[in-house]
């Protein structure tokens, strides 16, 4: 065997060498042979002495078979270059020398000169564990006059309990992938087994050959456009709109789905994140594979082997595919030209807004993607010139970044359980400048270890980044900010936040119309309440109202079923709870620190004259309360266990004092997921129905004051 040949057998897989020996080779001779290399017997069967074997001793033994010829070390090395389930991590491309071409960019990297450059860097490379290293390029090929072929080897690490010592043991596989950059079509595909190097090829491609490589995302409409709706076998429905009381996620699988799908009229605004088809693999459409798109991943998988040369033909042409459809979708041009002839870096909304450039650039790109998918009519658009981290870092004032990593044996981003409390809903990155960031739970305020990471399947999450699909969410403010913007600049365009929303995963912005997004309202945009909120109080009322609100508890001294019923008729204002009787249908009822919602009444909204709206209440506070203090804590308990509550229809806070811009956002985010409405009751709105209620009574702010003091003095007594 030629070294030439040898070298060629460390491209494949062990097990695939061990399947050419045992292929040709009798068992007789093949147990000579093991002998010869390992210098050591074979104590059981020689399958089970060739399993421990390294690449190097099986191609020694392979050398010494003069039954395997070159030809059959061609046919094993062309059938076997590429793993068994092969994938293709798509990015776009774009150089920072707008001249570069194909033609260019293989001419200056002849002679294996893209190797070297990429080993020079890879050669630096820290990784995140132990379980990979090693990672090189080892050979180039020119696929055709557009793509160039970069292969790759490295080492993963596999721990076993040895069955002759019964001790723990690893070994390492030697594996290997390939990527392919065409700069004509404006792509990268990257095709490894070990998902965790697809970030740290990705970025090595870029500081090689000059050039930025996002991620694609494969959108529900580049799918419906390339891939034949008759070949689908199985789909994953994802719900958009958390109001509509259908299923957040639907999975679909049938032989003959393609023929039926436009039957499922009930899943019409359903995205699709990912889906399974049959797919014709030759030219004549006589061999065919599964075929399996995860589209938040920009992802493409067969499920069957294929040769090199089948490979790179199919590959290459269905990428070629996929990535001019997402070209046509990203040529924007005239709306870039409007951007950049307006002069939007000096508007001053946005400049009294933001503090830093790159806060202004990535909040006007977020701003150009929503006016690109409403021209266009598309529901996603990805932000090609801007990394995750540094969104997050940019908006991270005006957002609530949630975690959601990416779990490799779901195949999909998922939630994650705080390994302390166990809430899911609330575990937000923080991201302070020159840190590391970190992931906390609102709940518990402690951080989420990174090797503690588990999807809800219990899987063990590998995490690279805290970044990898992280959800970001606008915060009111920015909303208002885009609002402004858009209006003013694209009035034909328009936007408005009561029937448009966007949120951000990694750096895709998604737009959608389909949702009444309005989340939080004022209480003086509600008509039912103009009798309380419309009124003037003078600013010396107002100061003694003041003292009344810093008096008000949640309780009074005689609190008790019996009590409180017939309070319920009283004329007074002894608690937080008893202002709301004056204008709305609430009942009195004590309060223990253990119910979930302390005011509960009808209210008119979401086209109903009975939606019911609970209310959580918290005596005065003097500062804002923020995410950390411990009234936030209690509130959000019970807020999540009222958004889970399909009987309350709007959630809010009643509370003589404010809470910070934060803590309202997170609020917020909650009631969006768990499709519920909010009004805020804080200290402005509070008071405005103190005195409602004092009026409404014939009291006195004095009267008030005085019982209240003296029901004080009555609970300090009881107390000790």
């Amino acid at each position: 065997m030629s070294e030439k040949h040898a070298d060629k057998l460390l491209h494949v897989q062990n097990g695939v060498i061990r399947h050419l020996l045992y292929s040709k080779v009798d068992e007789k001779e093949l147990i000579n042979r093991y002998r010869v290399v390992t210098k050591s017997e074979v104590k059981k069967k020689i399958q089970d002495a060739l399993m421990r074997l390294d690449k190097q001793k099986l191609v020694d033994i392979v050398a010494l078979s003069p039954e395997i010829t070159e030809d059959d070390i061609e046919t094993c090395f062309e059938d076997n270059r590429y793993s068994r389930r092969p994938n293709f991590r798509l990015f776009m491309l774009r150089p920072h020398d707008p001249q570069m071409n194909s033609s260019r960019f293989i001419a200056n990297n002849k002679d294996d000169s893209a190797v070297r450059k990429m080993n020079e860097l890879l050669k630096q490379i820290q990784y995140p564990n132990d379980t990979v290293s090693g990672l090189l390029a080892i050979d180039q090929t020119i696929v055709n006059p557009e793509t160039l072929e970069i292969a790759f080897k490295y080492q993963e690490r596999y721990n076993f309990i040895n069955p002759e010592s019964e001790q723990s043991d690893f070994i390492y596989e030697l594996k290997f992938g390939f990527l392919w950059i065409n700069f004509d079509q404006r792509f990268v595909s990257i095709s490894i087994p070990t998902e965790s190097l697809v970030g740290i090829i990705s970025k090595t491609v870029e500081r090689a050959f000059d050039c930025f490589v996002s991620q694609v995302n494969i959108t529900k409409k580049t799918v419906e456009s390339v891939f034949s709706k008759e070949a689908m076998k199985r789909t994953t429905l994802s719900n958009p709109n958390p109001l509509s009381g259908k299923p957040d996620k639907v999975i679909i699988a049938d032989s003959k789905l393609g023929d039926k799908v436009d039957q499922l009229k009930e899943f019409e605004e359903y995205d699709s994140p990912s889906s399974v088809y049959q797919e014709a693999i030759d030219e004549d459409g006589d061999f065919f594979s599964t075929l399996g798109i995860n589209c938040d991943k920009g992802k493409i998988y067969l499920t069957r082997q294929l040769k090199a040369s089948e490979m790179r033909r199919w590959g290459i042409w269905r990428i070629g595919q996929i990535i001019g459809h997402i070209n046509s979708i990203q040529e924007n041009g005239e709306i870039d030209e409007k951007f950049r002839s307006l002069g939007l870096e000096e508007d001053p909304d946005l400049t009294a807004f933001t503090t830093t450039n790159d806060e202004k650039k990535v909040i006007l790109e977020v701003t150009k993607a929503i006016v690109t998918c409403k021209v266009k009519k598309v529901d996603s658009f990805k932000l090609i010139d801007l990394n995750t981290d540094k969104i997050v870092r940019a908006l991270k004032k005006h957002t609530l970044t949630r975690f959601y990593p990416y779990c490799e044996k779901c195949d999909h981003y998922s939630d994650i359980a705080c390994v302390h409390c166990g809430n899911v809903d609330l575990l937000e990155i923080s991201v302070k400048r020159g840190q590391a960031p970190r992931v906390i739970c609102s709940f518990c305020h402690n951080d989420l270890p990174q090797d503690k990471v588990r999807c809800l399947m219990d899987h063990k999450v590998r995490i690279d980044t805290w970044y990898d699909g992280v959800l970001v969410n606008p915060k009111s403010t920015l909303i208002g900010l885009v609002e402004k913007i858009i209006n003013k600049y694209f009035p034909d365009v328009g936007f408005t936040p009561e029937e448009e929303y966007f949120y951000l995963q990694n750096n895709i912005v998604h737009y959608s119309s389909k949702v009444a997004s309005k989340v939080m309202y004022r209480v003086r945009e509600l008509e039912q309440f103009k009798s309380v909120w419309d009124r003037t109080i003078t600013q010396k009322r107002r100061e003694e109202l003041g003292e009344v609100l810093k008096l008000l508890k949640e309780k009074c001294s005689k609190h008790s079923v019996d009590a409180c019923q017939a309070c319920q008729h009283e004329k007074s204002v002894r608690c937080i709870m008893k202002p709301f009787v004056t204008f709305t249908d609430h009942t009195l009822h004590p309060h223990h620190g253990q119910e979930f919602g302390d005011i509960s009444f009808t209210i008119k909204m979401l086209g109903m004259d009975d939606a019911v709206f609970v209310g959580i209440a918290k005596s005065y506070e003097k500062k804002p309360i923020t995410p950390t203090h411990k009234k936030a804590y209690e509130m959000l308990q019970q807020f999540v266990y009222k958004c889970k509550d399909t009987t309350a229809h709007v959630l809010g806070i009643v509370i003589a004092g404010e809470l910070e811009q934060g803590f309202v956002a997170t609020l917020q985010d909650l009631a969006r997921r768990y499709g519920k409405k909010v009004v805020m009751w804080t200290y402005e709105e509070l008071l405005l129905a103190v005195d409602y209620a004092i009026k409404k009574y014939g009291l006195t702010i004095g009267e008030v004051v005085a019982e209240l003091k003296a029901d004080s003095g009555k609970r300090k007594k009881a107390a000790s």
